[in-house]
């Protein structure tokens, strides 16, 4: 991962990979207040008016279809590209969860893949999603630097630590600007979600990390809220991040 952030001289576009999905829609409404030019991709024509609505630049596109992608990041240059993808059921409905998770899985390595090697030849920053909740159990405390549990015996545990292994390692190895946002479970307007005891975090304050993340940072960082296990102590000194914040339009 290059080490060398730079401000940027002037506004940046940014181009939203899941630009429909709880925090990519979100993240939409951030910047179109800030005054960004916003490229939103999704695969769904129905969805794109819901971005032309809010005055995002809708791309339609299969993130799954490499030389597509390819195309349409070097035809959009972007200076900032964000990964937002996912593909989960709202409000995380159990009788969905198993196929999503092996499609979120498969999003996480071959879409991640697809999104670098599309932005390599690109002097382009690159914002990652990952999650909190992926860590060997038993840790006095969670932080960037707590080890995934990649050998867990519950295959949930095991698929989630693999794929966002698989997106991290991509990201860290790669010759890109870069931050990872590790997101604890969302909750809020769109998510079908209440908030958890731990390990928590607000749809609006996660997408508020996003936008910090488009000139602060480098590397990993855990998008929480307060609590005495996770902590957010160097996303609030690094990036400026408040887990408080709720978007007002």
């Amino acid at each position: 991962m290059k080490k060398t952030t730079q401000p940027f001289d002037k506004q940046p576009i940014i181009f939203i990979a899941g630009a429909t999905g709880a925090i990519g829609y979100k993240l939409c409404l951030i910047l179109k207040q800030k005054g960004y030019v916003v490229y939103g991709m999704t695969r769904s024509i129905e969805k794109a008016k819901f971005l032309e609505a809010i005055g995002v630049i809708p791309v339609i596109a299969d993130i799954f279809n490499d030389q597509q992608i390819k195309e349409i990041i070097e035809k959009i240059t972007p200076d900032v590209v964000i990964h937002q993808l996912t593909d989960l059921p709202y409000g995380l409905n159990p009788a969905l969860m198993e196929q999503a998770r092996l499609n979120n899985a498969r999003i996480r390595k071959l879409g991640t893949r697809h999104l670098l090697q599309a932005l390599s030849k690109l002097q382009c920053r690159f914002i990652a999603q990952s999650i909190a909740f992926a860590y060997v159990p038993d840790q006095p405390f969670y932080d960037e630097s707590s080890a995934l549990d990649l050998n867990s015996s519950h295959p949930v545990l095991k698929l989630n630590a693999e794929g966002i292994c698989a997106l991290e390692q991509q990201v860290m190895e790669s010759d890109v600007d870069a931050v990872i946002l590790r997101y604890g479970k969302l909750y809020g307007n769109a998510t079908g979600c209440l908030a958890a005891e731990l390990c928590r975090i607000h749809v609006d304050a996660a997408a508020y990390a996003a936008y910090l993340a488009i000139e602060n940072g480098q590397g990993i960082y855990q998008v929480v809220e307060d609590d005495l296990i996770y902590r957010n102590i160097k996303a609030k000194q690094e990036l400026g991040f408040n887990p408080d914040y709720r978007f007002k339009l």
